[in-house]
């Protein structure tokens, strides 16, 4: 019998409303921290971490695609950082 986590509670969170420009890992951490108010600490950490854009994104990505999943380890948002490092390398420019 295989274990499933359960997802955090939903409770009421505050509406602290998106600014109008934003990126998609800012939109992305806003509908979370709006959802779950209870993950708030783990998503701010995600989105002060060193990360650029694109590592930020993949490491939100990872961690809310981690809610409900026994025993996966991106429900640490250290763990997502660091599996999003090198996202952010620019691609080799062609000779």
């Amino acid at each position: 019998m295989a274990t499933t986590a359960k997802r955090p509670t939903k409770r009421a969170a505050k509406n602290t409303g998106l600014p109008e420009v934003h990126t998609p890992s800012e939109a992305l951490a806003h509908a979370l921290s709006q959802e779950y108010n209870d993950l708030a600490p783990s998503v701010q950490r995600i989105m002060t971490s060193d990360l650029g854009e694109a590592g930020r994104m993949h490491a939100i990505t990872l961690f809310r695609d981690s809610l409900g999943v026994a025993g996966d380890p991106n429900r640490n948002p250290v763990v997502a950082i660091e599996s999003s490092r090198g996202m952010d390398v620019e691609p080799l420019a062609a000779d």
